[in-house]
């Protein structure tokens, strides 16, 4: 009896996993998010790596190689919201404006935040 009962539980044990969901378009968008963002981050650094870097802070060579940079940032920001919107069918078109602007905020901050560090490095070396 403990056989008959216990014979259903094996069988769905050795059963396979279901495949995996196939998501073209999110996966997509991922990618293309991925592209961008690393784009941001190369136009940054070729930035600062072009930047005369021995008047002014380095704060504010940052800010103006993170500027030079706002059309990525931008396109960046876009892909962001229709990301959220392709996840999170139900946000409305503000909320994912914020979502994306946010997102895109950390990113900029943490890139304006390495320039800074490798403006100080590259002003120590000149001194």
């Amino acid at each position: 009896m403990r056989l008959a009962l216990a014979l259903p539980l094996l069988l769905l044990a050795a059963c396979d996993a279901a495949p995996p969901r196939v998501d073209p378009k999110g996966q997509q968008l991922r990618a293309e998010l991925d592209t961008l963002t690393a784009d941001y981050g190369k136009c940054v650094d070729e930035k600062v790596a072009a930047a005369d870097v021995s008047n002014d802070p380095a704060g504010s060579i940052a800010i103006e190689a993170v500027k030079a940079c706002r059309p990525i940032r931008n396109a960046l920001r876009l892909k962001v919201a229709s990301f959220d919107r392709f996840g999170h069918p139900n946000h409305t078109p503000n909320q994912a404006e914020a979502v994306a602007e946010a997102s895109v905020g950390v990113i900029e901050k943490e890139l304006r935040e390495n320039a800074v560090v490798t403006i100080v490095k590259r002003q120590n070396q000149t001194r």
